[in-house]
């Protein structure tokens, strides 16, 4: 009996080192596949590698596109002048009131030969006068030429040759959220030719005005976000190729980011007869306009 006994005692001790045995392995296969798993998930790292390096590369590309836009912002600031109206004292057969004072404003060089575009607010009316500071710091006298006070536009003419002039583009192609840059002389001439940007908020606004000649209304107007403060009246709005899009006339002062600009389309035929005749019969805008 006793023999019996152990030698159940050695089969069972047998079968607990087998089991033993089989469990080893069983784990030792279990680590090498996880091992082998971990082995290759570092291989794949690589495609985490060449990703960050395409990353790299798209911020290359976006400073190149800033380095576009600054070198576009460069050659369109050097047809931006800066306009301050003369006081004039004395009587005029076109005005009915000859004493003006409208203070600095902006406006663009459209043409080699003198032709500038700005607000009737910041001109003033046909034939009066007013200075042009030009990119170089020289001021000249510039005359009103077209002036239209529905539309808030002027035209000035100096005596000049070979001036860079800025690009007109296309505002009935405009989109909503497409970026836009106003340019302009705020506040006064320490902060002259300023460059802020924004988007294109809004198209075919409509807002009304008043003033000491009652109320009146803006209509077909672009909107933005781009900073437009007193003194960037009559400057442009453009694209990002450099385009005028626009002239900045109107800033909402209870609101923030709230600018408009009037759409260059509507000026562009004066601009062409005057480049083409050297003058614009008044009938003709309302033609157009209706």
């Amino acid at each position: 009996m006793y023999e019996y006994k152990k030698r159940q005692n050695n089969f069972a001790r047998f079968i607990l080192l087998l089991i033993l045995i089989i469990s080893i392995n069983a784990v030792s296969i279990v680590i090498y596949d996880m091992y082998t798993n971990i082995d290759m998930y570092e291989e794949d790292t690589s495609s985490q590698i060449n990703a960050s390096r395409i990353s790299v590369n798209t911020e290359k590309n976006n400073n190149n596109d800033n380095e576009d836009i600054s070198e576009v912002l460069e050659n369109t600031i050097e047809c931006v002048v800066g306009i301050s109206k003369i006081k004039n004292t004395g009587s005029s057969i076109f005005l009915n009131n000859s004493t003006s004072d409208l203070g600095l404003g902006t406006g663009m060089i459209v043409s080699e030969n003198g032709y500038i575009l700005t607000n009737w607010h910041v001109a003033g009316e046909k034939y009066s006068n007013c200075y042009i500071t030009l990119e170089n710091a020289k001021t000249v006298n510039g005359n009103v030429v077209w002036s239209d006070k529905d539309l808030d536009l002027a035209i000035v003419k100096i005596t000049a040759s070979n001036l860079k002039y800025i690009t007109l583009g296309d505002s009935d192609n405009i989109k909503i959220g497409q970026k836009a840059y106003a340019i302009g002389n705020p506040i006064g001439v320490e902060f002259q030719r300023t460059v802020t940007s924004g988007i294109i908020s809004g198209i075919n606004r409509t807002i009304k005005i008043d003033d000491e000649n009652g109320e009146s209304y803006m209509e077909d107007l672009i909107q933005t976000d781009a900073t437009i403060n007193p003194g960037n009246s009559g400057g442009p709005l453009i694209n990002s190729k450099g385009e005028v899009i626009g002239v900045n006339s109107v800033k909402i002062t209870n609101a923030e980011g709230i600018g408009f600009a009037l759409p260059i389309n509507i000026v562009k035929p004066v601009i062409q007869s005057f480049l083409e005749n050297g003058k614009f019969e008044e009938a003709n805008l309302r033609n157009i306009c209706l």
